[in-house]
């Protein structure tokens, strides 16, 4: 693909991406609260790769009262072309306030990405998640998600940025709309060969609730 032709793609997805925001930006009241992510990815072949995280929510920015706790794991291909596939198991564990629930998914996830400009890149992320609850609090469920995201690379002096942004909309297997979305604002900060850290703003908009502002960071290993 000629990168003019890539540049009308980078336009596109702006253009989703300002759809989104406008859609959800009214009607809600706002609350905040802060995510932790720390993952880890581990090169098993030129082809494989063994993806695990864990994932932690708090009610309070300052990453205080906790409520949501996970761990995920599960196996990446890539394919040609910049395609890959990948099949994920996560544990979710919930205790807000008098409730309390554990949640078994099973995601399969596909994506590509390719280069729009010199220092810009492309990616786009759909997942299938099969949600199973073990208590009856909440209804088992399949779960669609498509997420659409830039990312580039600023060097000021030795310091390396790679900034980023993106929008990811959600919907249910009963439910042809979308019920929510997150845009994404961050930047990671390579520390090493090897480490990354991340940090970045979550709006996070669902109908008939409130929207949520998210400040979100965490660690990401890649060996």
């Amino acid at each position: 693909m000629k990168l003019i032709h890539k540049k009308y793609l980078c336009k596109t997805v702006l253009l989703f991406l300002l759809i989104l925001i406008g859609g959800w930006s009214s009607g809600y009241c706002d609350t905040s609260q802060a995510w932790l992510t720390n993952a880890a990815t581990f090169s098993l072949s030129s082809r494989l790769d063994l993806k695990i995280s864990q994932h932690g929510r708090y009610l309070d920015i300052t990453y205080s009262d906790p409520y949501l706790k996970n761990f995920q794991g599960g196996i990446a291909v890539k394919l040609p072309k910049n395609f890959y596939v990948a099949t994920l198991y996560r544990r979710d564990h919930v205790h807000i306030q008098d409730t309390v629930y554990n949640e078994n998914r099973i995601t399969l996830e596909t994506g590509w990405k390719t280069k729009v400009a010199e220092k810009w890149d492309f990616d786009v992320r759909f997942r299938t998640e099969i949600r199973e609850y073990e208590e009856e609090i909440k209804e088992d469920h399949l779960r669609f998600r498509l997420r659409l995201r830039l990312r580039s690379e600023l060097n000021i002096g030795k310091l390396r940025l790679k900034p980023f942004v993106a929008a990811e909309t959600f919907g249910k297997s009963k439910i042809f709309t979308a019920q929510a979305s997150r845009f994404y604002l961050g930047m990671f900060f390579p520390l090493s060969e090897h480490v990354e850290f991340g940090i970045n703003y979550i709006w996070l908009a669902t109908r008939g609730a409130e929207s949520i502002h998210i400040l979100h960071s965490g660690f990401e290993l890649k060996f």
